[in-house]
């Protein structure tokens, strides 16, 4: 119990209150000039210019094997369009499908919880029982 006190008391001081190291003295360096460039051994690279863009650009587009599809050009910022009925009635009828009792969306229709603790893997067996008796999964 004492060493808890005098474990509580040491964190309790404040560490202003303890004194600080001397810096060491620093040994006087000797100058040192730096070396001057040698012209053409450093190049800068060349300033950003229009032409050096546009030239970035078309190459970049040529290395691309994936032309862009026209149907897909003309779709919103951010390359979504809007569905088609087919497109909807195909997300309806795969989300409404029952699915089978020994794939991964088993519990689809009925998760696996026990309060707000998902219960995941071989422990999830009891409900692909339970899905399975009450037809939640074929």
């Amino acid at each position: 119990m004492k060493g808890i006190v005098v474990a509580a008391c040491l964190a309790a001081l404040p560490l202003a209150a303890w004194p600080l190291p001397e810096a060491p003295a620093q040994a006087s360096r000797p100058a040192v000039k730096p070396a001057e460039p040698v012209a053409g051994a450093l190049s800068r690279p060349p300033a950003l210019s229009d032409e050096l863009i546009r030239k970035a650009v078309r190459d970049t587009i040529a290395e691309d094997p994936h032309p862009v599809d026209p149907a897909r050009a003309t779709a919103g910022v951010y390359g979504t369009t809007t569905p088609s009925a087919h497109d909807k009635m195909s997300a309806a009828f795969e989300q409404a499908k029952v699915p089978d009792c020994l794939h991964d969306d088993a519990l689809k229709l009925q998760p696996a919880h026990i309060g707000p603790v998902a219960v995941v893997g071989p422990y999830s067996l009891p409900w692909v029982i339970a899905a399975a008796i009450r037809g939640k999964c074929r």
